[in-house]
């Protein structure tokens, strides 16, 4: 099922399998988020949790194998309205038998789509409730129209970090020819996404994750990015699916829940 929230500055489209983002537009009805095209990729924003990364065979949790799919389990699961209200909806899922036979959690997993003027604010919470400590990695995948207008190119456009201590990148499609690239060790958790000239585009806001990939299919020439906010590892870690030797693993004690926001807005 397909939901829509809007205000008078935008408006979001998110689906129930998978808590999934479709669509985020301005008021003029100016689509930002990429549209499914299977000849690239058939997604639009897949929600990682709890696992983020390929896994070859089995995830290791505390000494013990588990089937953890790719990029977790939460992006082919059917959530379910638990509240809504014009510009926003909280979507939620469970854990049960077949999330347990794979991660031997229990747990509650929010997703929430909130419209806060232009920007669009999504939320990830997870609640413990089980009776132990509960280790988990967690991420965004949005991916975003990259040129954004007619007669613009991908090489046009570039990413600029508030951080000072960090360069523009300026696009190009080699430099993913090995996958997604990685920044972290940030203060202040802004990105843009613009073009070099106009310097319009979009600006991302990652408040509570402490890194933020950039991905495009490789050797493809996709007409988009994704930016994607991590709690997980680094790339050189990607063999390594020890889920607690991951840089930046997250754990939340018997009873607790925590929200990790990213935002999306036009520049």
């Amino acid at each position: 099922m397909n939901i829509t929230v809007k205000n008078k500055f935008a408006s979001a489209v998110c689906q129930t399998f998978g808590a999934e983002l479709l669509s985020y537009q301005t008021a003029s009805g100016k689509e930002y988020m990429w549209q499914k095209d299977p000849a690239y990729w058939a997604k639009c924003s897949p929600v990682l949790f709890p696992y983020v990364g390929p896994v070859p065979e089995t995830v290791g949790i505390r000494g013990t194998a588990f089937a953890i799919p790719r990029h977790g389990f939460v992006k082919d699961r059917e959530f379910e309205v638990a509240r809504q209200g014009e510009d926003y909806v909280v979507l939620q899922t469970k854990a049960d038998a077949s999330t347990l036979a794979v991660y031997p959690y229990s747990f509650v997993f929010t997703v929430t789509f909130r419209l806060n003027g232009e920007a669009l604010e999504v939320i990830y919470g997870v609640s413990n409730q089980g009776t132990e400590e509960m280790p988990f990695l967690i991420g965004g995948h949005p991916g975003f129209f990259c040129p954004m207008e007619e007669g613009e190119s991908f090489e046009e456009y570039m990413l600029h970090f508030e951080d000072e201590d960090k360069e523009d990148v300026h696009l190009n499609y080699p430099m993913f020819d090995n996958d997604a690239i990685l920044f972290e060790d940030f203060k202040e958790h802004t990105v843009k996404l613009v073009h070099q000239k106009s310097e319009k585009g979009i600006r991302f806001d990652f408040p509570d994750y402490l890194s933020v990939a950039f991905w495009t299919p490789i050797k493809k020439g996709a007409p988009f990015l994704c930016i994607e906010p991590w709690c997980a590892g680094t790339l050189d870690q990607v063999p390594n699916t020890n889920m607690e030797e991951k840089k930046y693993v997250q754990y939340l004690a018997q009873g607790a829940a925590k929200d990790y926001m990213f935002s999306v807005r036009p520049v």
